[in-house]
């Protein structure tokens, strides 16, 4: 077991260390000291998680590798950081989180998405994310009625997830919510459940637990690289988990 981390992703511009002092960034911090907060920042020049079409959107991409650096970048990073338990972006990050998702290199228990958007001026990118076909991940999605080019299209996302739940600010702008926000408690509610759920029950004395279940794959023990990651509810009494690889026909 470890502690719950969460993988956060800047918006276009910008980099690790400038999310990391946004106000709503550091009011979500403390308000959940169990979680690990890693800022990742984009190797792409000019602080942007992939590069704008040709000639500023009019002539739109259609490359599905157009993020390739990044999401390579990604992949180096939860390798060395990880395991995670969440993704969290911002901005332009969430259209980074979408695509990254969607290429199934790694899974999230936990995505939350703040003043994103989908990328519609990258043909490309946007098939990646429809192959994944609806997400089923448990999502928070959150906008602000404010921020005025960001709104009407961060309504869009929903229709991209199963499985979400959507908040939307009056007050918070194109940022984070902060600990004054009427929706700042429901964005740490959805990360402090986490460990808490144990689907209900009638108050007995079974409980169950969350395990992380890790696994490895190299050419001996001394070189091995983390290739899955997930949460297990189980009991708390003894449980006995069985592997096997069985080889594709």
């Amino acid at each position: 077991m470890h502690a719950n981390k969460i993988l956060c992703l800047h918006g276009g511009g910008g980099s690790g260390a400038s999310f990391q002092y946004q106000t709503g960034i550091q009011d979500l911090i403390q308000a959940l000291p169990d979680w690990d907060f890693v800022f990742a920042t984009s190797p792409v020049p000019g602080g942007v998680w992939y590069d704008d079409p040709p000639g500023g959107g009019k002539e739109p991409t259609n490359d599905p590798n157009w993020a390739n650096t990044a999401i390579n970048y990604l992949d180096n990073l939860i390798q060395s950081e990880g395991p995670f338990d969440a993704i969290l972006g911002y901005s332009q990050g969430v259209p980074m989180s979408l695509v990254y998702i969607a290429t199934g290199s790694y899974n999230f228990d936990k995505v939350l998405l703040f003043n994103g958007y989908l990328p519609t001026t990258h043909n490309g990118l946007m098939s990646v994310i429809n192959a994944y076909s609806l997400y089923d991940e448990d999502t928070l999605i959150f906008v602000a009625e404010n921020d005025y080019n960001f709104y009407q299209i961060g309504l869009e996302l929903k229709t991209k997830f199963s499985n979400y739940t959507e908040l939307v600010s009056a007050t918070a702008e194109h940022a984070l919510p902060t600990t004054s926000d009427s929706q700042f408690q429901a964005v740490v509610d959805f990360l402090s459940s986490s460990d808490s759920s144990n689907g209900g029950g009638d108050g007995g004395t079974d409980s169950s637990q969350s395990f992380r279940l890790n696994i490895y794959q190299g050419s001996g023990l001394s070189e091995m690289n983390l290739i899955d990651s997930r949460l297990i509810q189980a009991p708390t009494n003894d449980q006995f988990f069985k592997a096997e690889i069985i080889a594709s026909e």
